[in-house]
C-alpha cells in the first residue's frame, strides 16, 4: 500500500483534482509520471510554501524519491530537508521558523 493509499478519501480526492489540472503536470514531471510519488511532492511542497514561503524545488538538493521509497511522510521529509538546507537550518535553529 502506497502512501496516497492510506490518506482519508477526501484528501485523496482533493491531491487527485489538482494532479489532473495544470498545476499537477509540474509535480508529474518531477515524479516521471508516478502518481504515487507525484501526490507525495505536491503535498511536501504546500507544507513547505506555507512553513517556510518557498517551494521544495527553492532547497538545495534533497533526495525526495528515497524518502517516498522509504514511506517517510512529506511533511517529515520537508523538516529534513529544511534542515539539510545551510539557510533554512540557520533559521529553523533560531526559531524563526
Amino acid at each position: 500500500m502506497g502512501w496516497l493509499d492510506r490518506e482519508d478519501p477526501t484528501r485523496r480526492a482533493a491531491i487527485s483534482t489538482v494532479l489532473d489540472g495544470e498545476h499537477g503536470t509540474r509535480y508529474l514531471g518531477h515524479a516521471g509520471g508516478d502518481q504515487g510519488f507525484a501526490a507525495w511532492l505536491l503535498v511536501a511542497d504546500a507544507l513547505c510554501l506555507r512553513r517556510v514561503g518557498v517551494s521544495i524545488f527553492d532547497l538545495a538538493d534533497w533526495a525526495w524519491r528515497n524518502a517516498y521509497d522509504a514511506g517517510e511522510p512529506p511533511g517529515a521529509a520537508v523538516r529534513e530537508a529544511l534542515r539539510a538546507d545551510d539557510t533554512y537550518a540557520v533559521l529553523l535553529s533560531h526559531g524563526t521558523v
